[in-house]
């Protein structure tokens, strides 16, 4: 007889072999829990029996899938088309494994909701560096009364509250040292006289290294800092260039239209709609860029211009359905284009800046998809934290002038919190595009630029004469 030819056979078939243990009676308390709801050995992944997995996995290369059910790796069992018995549900849910992994799940959170208790402080108040000056605040940034502002701010600036794990856990390394030797050294009590540690009689040495290390280390991971900072600013630099491309190109798509397209009833719906499509490609692109947090808000300005007639629901579908939001919008736009009676090399004058917003679209993923590499990120944080772990080893002889060496203590504090900073800068800008204030470029910048172009162009206030 051959094996179980569907999903739904397979968990019958374990349904009637838990109740012939049981002498034909379902399971219950009374006459115990079947196999598979039994307490798991310590050692089971996601809490199934050995022989259970096997059996399962023997199953599912019966039907030619690649991968055990779950999820992980491939697509998932399908799911019963018949009526089962709770059992039987039990038996499916225990078998499904976590779709993220632990380690995973916090920043899972924070791709799907920005606000999430889960994320870190820093994750949280990206939102918040998203600054737009005008001349007030250029005046404010010039001000001489800058550096006593920042000093004051410098305990609650969202560098110090990131790093907070950190700075305890190197700080209380030089805590730890300068105690250890007062214990097991010597110790000043307050009226300067020197005595042995209560402990000086164990086997020991004094917790200290020599400075020499520390000196020849320094000049390279200050070469790494630096790297890392001016390599983050690139990418911030260059991101802030290619949007600022994209505002003007935008601008001109709609500009261009309102040159090119006659002076029609048609033409004049073509023009609204295209510059309606221009704003959904440059939202679209800040969907992508923000993430799946940001799809409800790209949906709500969709279906906005859905409102106002100048998009159909199932373009506003296919938009939101679609892999490449993006590119899905460059080529609605394209179409558009299409339908203008137009001469060609006016349309291809148009054509050409569509392609412009193809190319610093490309360049908007580049960047996005490309961090600096990992090797080098992570070789910097472990240099950083066994530099400053180690560092109140060597500080604490370099200053023994001060009462029982505590000077230790604040000095390995001021240290870490500006070299830990550093670091922090680096990674914080290398992914620039959240802490650009890309919703001000998309709704001011571009959206109302365009929308007043293009009323002034049906206005005919640029048609009017001026009298002389």
């Amino acid at each position: 007889m051959g094996g179980p030819t569907s999903y739904d056979e397979y968990m019958n078939s374990r349904v009637a072999d838990a109740q012939a243990k049981t002498g034909g009676a379902p399971p219950t308390e009374a006459n115990g829990a079947p196999a598979w709801e039994a307490p798991a050995p310590a050692n089971s992944e996601a809490g199934l029996l050995n022989e259970e997995r096997a059996a399962l996995q023997r199953f599912y290369e019966s039907l030619g899938a690649a991968t055990s059910p779950g999820g992980v790796g491939g697509t998932a069992p399908p799911p019963p088309r018949a009526k089962t018995n709770p059992v039987i549900e039990r038996l499916q849910e225990r078998l499904r494994l976590p779709e993220v992994p632990f380690w995973q799940q916090d920043a899972e959170a924070c791709i799907v909701d920005e606000e999430s208790e889960n994320c870190d402080y820093s994750e949280r108040h990206r939102k918040d560096r998203r600054t737009v000056f005008m001349h007030e605040d250029w005046v404010r940034h010039r001000s001489s009364e800058r550096f006593l502002r920042n000093m004051r701010s410098i305990f609650e600036s969202s560098i110090s509250i990131s790093l907070q794990k950190e700075l305890t856990f190197v700080t209380m390394a030089a805590v730890f040292v300068t105690v250890f030797n007062m214990v097991f050294v010597t110790y000043l009590d307050f009226d300067g006289a020197r005595h042995v540690g209560p402990l000086i009689g164990l086997p020991h040495q004094t917790m200290a290294l020599p400075a020499l290390p520390f000196s020849i280390s320094l000049p390279a991971l200050s070469l790494l800092l630096v790297f890392r900072t001016n390599t983050g600013y690139s990418r911030w630099n260059e991101a802030r260039t290619l949007w600022g491309g994209l505002i003007n190109n935008c601008r001109n798509v709609v500009r261009q239209t309102n040159t090119f397209f006659p002076d029609d009833q048609y033409h004049n719906q073509l023009k609204r709609r295209m510059a309606a499509e221009t704003t959904a490609f440059i939202k679209a692109l800040r969907n992508f860029l923000r993430g799946p947090a940001d799809d409800e808000t790209f949906r709500g300005e969709l279906y906005e211009l859905v409102d106002a007639g100048l998009m159909t629901p199932a373009q506003a579908d296919d938009t939101m359905s679609a892999k490449n939001r993006p590119m899905y919008c460059l080529s609605a736009m394209s179409a558009t284009l299409r339908k203008a009676n137009i001469p060609p090399i006016n349309g291809a004058r148009i054509d050409s800046t569509i392609s412009v917003l193809v190319d610093l679209t490309g360049a908007n993923e580049r960047i996005f998809k490309s961090p600096i590499p990992l090797v080098y990120t992570r070789l910097t944080s472990r240099f950083l934290t066994f530099y400053l772990t180690l560092l109140p080893l060597a500080l604490w002889q370099q200053l023994g002038e001060s009462w029982n060496h505590w000077a230790t203590i604040p000095a390995e504090f001021m240290i870490a919190f500006f070299l830990f900073g550093i670091e922090e800068v680096g990674i914080q800008i290398e992914e620039p595009f959240s802490i650009l204030p890309l919703e001000t470029m998309c709704d001011g910048a571009i959206e109302a630029t365009n929308t007043e172009m293009l009323g002034a162009v049906e206005s005919g206030v640029f048609e009017t004469e001026p009298t002389y």
